[in-house]
């Protein structure tokens, strides 16, 4: 689930008019390509995605100031929230990708909003809150995954099946994914989460018929999305490709899984 679909729906008129309106609330259109803010910048705008799409990079403070994708945003999503309460610098930067029609609420707006609606204003604060409470419990979630599957694969002590079932069920738990599994090079499966038809798994080994050439060769991929099924190569600590971690996915939670279904796949490397 996208935890920002939590916040309030603005999108409908009457929610909309009910937490300030035109009166407080300014739509912007922003063509694709359009930087919205810049890590770095001193703005106080806060902004709801009424329609569009956009991306979040972070400098990962390296000589090159490279950038690193770490979310995309949609309809529903927030961002800014941080300029309502205080006056730091924005952390990334936000860029949209297709044309976007954003609800932009100025700290100016809002704290005219607190004097005269304070039960909107209120809302609008209780809704940012219980998203990033969420995110919140999510992270600490995949973190507690992390830490079990360490253990999981230094306390195995070459007795791999149990400690595979455990941490595919557990992986398809904190992603919440339909499917998650292991795939051999010989496309039979190692470990897989309950409940897997064999219709599913045809398809699934099909797929990845497809996929293994991807994952080999001179520049092998480090994940590929094929339909619903996001494939990770499991490399043992030769870096030699010795299996295949699969997982079922959303398009809206394909870049926020990756990251840690490839780091689950790396730990794998030391299990198989």
């Amino acid at each position: 689930m996208n935890v920002n679909k939590l916040f309030i729906n603005l999108a409908d008129p009457v929610i909309f008019q009910s937490f300030g309106g035109d009166e407080f609330w300014t739509k912007v259109n922003a063509p694709a390509g359009t930087a919205v803010f810049k890590e770095g910048e001193d703005s106080q705008d806060f902004y709801y995605v009424f329609a569009g799409a956009l991306v979040v990079d972070k400098s990962i403070k390296d000589q090159a100031n490279t950038q690193k994708r770490i979310a995309t945003l949609g309809q529903g999503d927030f961002f800014g929230e941080g300029a309502l309460l205080s006056d730091k610098l924005r952390s990334a930067t936000i860029t949209t990708v297709a044309d976007t029609t954003l609800l932009k609420l100025s700290r100016k707006y809002f704290e005219a909003l607190v004097v005269k609606d304070p039960h909107a204003a209120i809302g609008i604060l209780l809704g940012i809150v219980k998203v990033l409470n969420a995110r919140f419990q999510e992270t600490n979630e995949r973190l507690v995954l992390l830490q079990h599957v360490a253990q999981l694969v230094r306390d195995s002590n070459g007795s791999t099946e149990m400690a595979l079932k455990t941490i595919v069920r557990e992986l398809q738990t904190v992603t919440q994914s339909g499917k998650a599994l292991v795939l051999g090079l010989d496309a039979g499966y190692k470990a897989a989460t309950e409940g897997l038809a064999m219709e599913e798994l045809t398809a699934i080994q099909n797929s990845f018929q497809k996929v293994l050439p991807l994952l080999q060769g001179e520049k092998p991929a480090a994940s590929y999305v094929d339909g619903v099924y996001l494939f990770v190569p499991v490399r043992g600590v030769s870096g030699a490709l010795t299996a295949v971690l699969v997982t079922q996915v959303s398009s809206e939670n394909v870049e926020k899984d990756t990251p840690i279904v490839m780091t689950v796949a790396e730990q794998l490397g030391h299990l198989l």
